[in-house]
Formats: C-alpha cells, structure tokens, sequence
C-alpha cells in the first residue's frame, strides 16, 4: 500500500452505504465533471487498449468524493485527466487518459469500455511501477520507512532529485466547521543517490548531502547561476544535476 492518507474519508466501492442511487449518480456526474468538451477524446479510446489485457484494468473503482462545499481540489494541478504512460510489472502503456490525486495518493485511469460505459479506475499500487503526465515523470519506491511512494523524478543520472508532492484537507476558518478546503500543493525535497534518501530544505542543506569532494563545483554553481532549490522549476534542477554529474565522471 502507498503512503498514510490523512484522514480516511474516502469510501472504497466495498464499504459504501449509501443510498444505491447516490452511488451510482455520484460517480457519473464526477466523470461528466471531467468536461464535456473533451470527453470524446478522453474516452472514445479503442477498447482493445485495456479489455484484452486485465493487468492495466485490475484496479478498483475511484470513489473519493471531499465533503459538499470544498474549495479546491485533490489533485496535483487540477480534475482535467491528460494523456500520460504508466508501467506495471515492467509493461508500459502509453495515450491513456490520466490524472494524479495527491491527496489520497492515487493513480486514475479514466477511460471507455467496449460496452460504451465511462470507467474510472484506481490503477493497482501493487504493480504499479511509474507513470508520466504533464511532462513530469513518477516512480513508485520505498523511503526509509519501506512505505512506497509516488515520488517525482528529476534527472537520469547517479544523483537525482525527488519530489514528494501532497495536500491537506482542513475546514475552512473564514466560514466555519462546515466547509472545506484543499490546500496548495506542496513538496518534499529529497537527493536520491542508489539506496540513500537524503531530505534538503535550501541550498545549503542541499550542498551538505552531496559528495565532499564535489561539493564546492556545486555550490559555485547555485551562486553562478543565482538558483535558490527550494524554488527553482524542473528544468533549472535537471541542469543542474546534469553539471553535478558530469563533473563526478571526471
């Protein structure tokens, strides 16, 4: 299992009790929800893609919906499901309509069975291996606590960086207990070298988990350039460890 969610308000298909047809409406007015505008192309997917192969449909249905009233949302930018690739047991699909919660931290898989029925899956985290959308890339792996996570990846090299990207869902203190609110996204930072996991907060804490003796190259580096890490994009990151792991080759 993935992670530790916040608080489990989700209900799985197995454990819901409400009424049948709040079931049944919810879900269906969710994947309306997804726009109409480009609901052909998120779903008229040839069916071939998913039914002759169960591996990529075994997940269970998504069924998480946050109370009545809640600003914002679960996912890591928004509820519109893009096209992305994921992997499991080593077997990669590409053009599938995908999005990321963060919240609960959840793969979804939306898509159009040969039935005509709209579907919206939880792809399976016991086989799940990494998945790309939105230009980013994400792999499943164990932190030091041998929990998996959904961690983004940043480079390609011996030393990488890793993203670890969540959300909060609190009352909302400007109208009371009753109402809700998902906080902005917000991530963890860690140096990913083989099995070390090293958390860094700003330059110097990132400095400190690098190599001794490549540490100075770095630094003059962030100085040069004038990069903060705690706030630089992907493509400031990926170019900096492209020069930190160049210059460890040497």
């Amino acid at each position: 299992m993935m992670g530790k969610y916040p608080e489990e308000i989700y209900l799985s298909q197995e454990t819901d009790n409400r009424p049948s047809f709040l079931r049944f409406l919810c879900p269906l007015l969710f994947l309306f929800m997804i726009t109409a505008a480009d609901a052909q192309q998120k779903f008229n997917i040839v069916d071939f893609l998913y039914g002759a192969d169960p591996l990529l449909v075994n997940g269970r249905y998504y069924s998480f919906f946050p109370p009545p009233n809640t600003e914002g949302n679960q996912y890591l930018e928004d509820p519109q499901f893009k096209t992305g690739s994921l992997t499991l047991r080593g077997k990669t699909w590409s053009g599938l309509m995908l999005n990321y919660d963060i919240y609960n931290q959840q793969v979804l898989m939306a898509f159009r069975n040969k039935t005509g029925a709209d579907n919206l899956i939880v792809i399976s985290d016991a086989w799940l291996e990494k998945f790309s959308i939105m230009g980013m890339t994400f792999e499943i792996m164990p932190l030091q606590d041998t929990v998996k996570r959904i961690i983004q990846i940043i480079g390609s090299g011996p030393v990488r960086i890793g993203y670890l990207w969540q959300k909060d869902l609190k009352p909302d203190s400007f109208h009371g207990a009753r109402y809700y609110s998902f906080s902005s996204p917000r991530k963890e930072n860690l140096i990913l070298e083989g099995d070390r996991v090293v958390r860094y907060l700003n330059n110097r804490t990132f400095c400190a988990a690098l190599d001794e003796k490549k540490r100075k190259a770095a630094r003059e580096y962030l100085d040069k350039n004038r990069i903060k890490v705690r706030n630089a994009d992907d493509r400031t990151m990926k170019a900096l460890l492209d020069f930190y792991n160049s210059t460890a080759e040497k």
